[in-house]
């Protein structure tokens, strides 16, 4: 469905129950989940709208840092992830806008 660093990943939509969204060692399951073994992000199949689109943000940034070898502890990454999923389309918006003011000042 995407390819990220010429690794091809799958987006697989489940029942909320679903084994692929139980948390490890815990009786919880989490909203979405990116397995880097069979490269495919799991989503919950209930989330709809702006969840929805937040929560595929966070697994997106999972896969890149797995396709891109980003060796970080589970809290960093958890962090990251949810630092893009939730301020990253702010954060590219700014960094468009002002790169396009530097373009017309060359």
């Amino acid at each position: 469905m995407f390819i990220i660093n010429r690794e091809n990943w799958n987006v697989k939509y489940v029942q909320p129950y679903d084994s692929a969204l139980k948390h490890y060692n815990q009786d919880t399951y989490a909203l979405g989940c990116c397995n880097n073994k069979d490269k495919t992000i799991y989503i919950n199949n209930t989330l709809r709208g702006s969840l929805l689109k937040k929560v595929l943000c966070h697994e997106v940034a999972h896969a890149a840092m797995f396709s891109y070898n980003v060796d970080l502890s589970y809290d960093q990454e958890e962090l990251i992830a949810d630092l893009l999923a939730t301020y990253g389309e702010e954060i590219i918006y700014i960094t468009n806008k002002i790169f396009n003011k530097l373009r017309e000042g060359y």
